[in-house]
Order: C-alpha cells, then sequence, then structure tokens
C-alpha cells in the first residue's frame, strides 16, 4: 500500500482546493469534539478492505454544502449537508484507489448507524487520521482497514508471492 500522511494529506487538500475551492492547514492539535462532529464514510473493498471517514463540525459542514450547492449557508439545510459531506468523501476515496492494492470497490458513502455498527463493524485498523482545518474550523479524515499481512496470517501463497517480488 502507498498511502502516506503526506499522501493522504495531498488527496485531502487537492479536493478541498477544487472542489470547494478552501484551503486546508494541518491543525496543531487534536481540535474537534467527537460529541459534534458530522461522520461519513465510503467503504472501500476488494484486495483490501477499509473506510474513508471525514468528521466535521456542524458549522463546516454548513459551508461545504453552501460551497457545493453555490447557496447562502444558512440556507443549506439537513440533507445538502449530508450530500455534500457524501459527495466529498466519495471523491476523497475515489483519489485513494489507486494507491490500493487492486482490484478495489468504492462504495457509495453512508453515514454510521451506531445502533447497528457495534455488532458488523470490521476490526479495522487506523492506516491514517489527520486532523485539519479549513475556514477556521477543524475536521479529521481518517482511513481504516485491513493491517497488512504478516508472516503469521499469511497464507504460503502470500508468502511466495513476497518472495518472488523480492527475487531480482
Amino acid at each position: 500500500m502507498l498511502i502516506t500522511d503526506e499522501s493522504f494529506f495531498a488527496i485531502v487538500q487537492d479536493t478541498w482546493t477544487s472542489t470547494l475551492g478552501f484551503q486546508v492547514n494541518r491543525a496543531e492539535r487534536e481540535e474537534l469534539a467527537a460529541l459534534e462532529a458530522l461522520t461519513v464514510g465510503a467503504r472501500i473493498s476488494g484486495a483490501w478492505d477499509g473506510e474513508v471517514r471525514l468528521h466535521c463540525s456542524p458549522e463546516l459542514a454548513r459551508l461545504i454544502a453552501a460551497a457545493i450547492f453555490q447557496v447562502d449557508a444558512d440556507k443549506a439545510g439537513r440533507e445538502e449537508i449530508l450530500d455534500a459531506l457524501s459527495e466529498l468523501i466519495h471523491i476523497v476515496g475515489g483519489n485513494l484507489k489507486p494507491l490500493l492494492p487492486q482490484p478495489v470497490n468504492l462504495w457509495l458513502p453512508s453515514l454510521p448507524d451506531p445502533t447497528h455498527r457495534a455488532q458488523t463493524a470490521p476490526q479495522w485498523q487506523r492506516v491514517c487520521r489527520l486532523t485539519l482545518i479549513s475556514e477556521g474550523h477543524p475536521f479529521a479524515v481518517s482511513l481504516l482497514g485491513d493491517p497488512p499481512p504478516t508472516s503469521e496470517s499469511a497464507t504460503p501463497a502470500d508468502l511466495e508471492g513476497r518472495r518472488s517480488a523480492e527475487t531480482p
């Protein structure tokens, strides 16, 4: 997998700039209150399984909806806000796909369902998490997914494939 914090940041920064016209900077410290955050995620499956998630404040979400739908921020309703966040995370996910083991599919974004998710959520590891600031508001973007295979969990075919790739 070729995703680093820097490549993930570049994708998010490019998406925000080209889609919204917003600048993005890294936050000095964790400034996002989890209780106030709206979260959307887009599932990735195939040769690698995971999810890319966007967590942002209602204030930033409203600004994002205003930019995408070209309306005044105070006129953006809940449906527009969720559509805008979903579109944005789907764009980020689409830009991540070429950096993931192939083939992978990107699913339509969804809102987490805390009542159902606890029983069905895969045990993913955090690959990257960026805490950022845009338009004066903090937000976070996370990539969660399957851990890379280790020698203990790898199948003989996985190990043979690695040995073949390592030999010139």
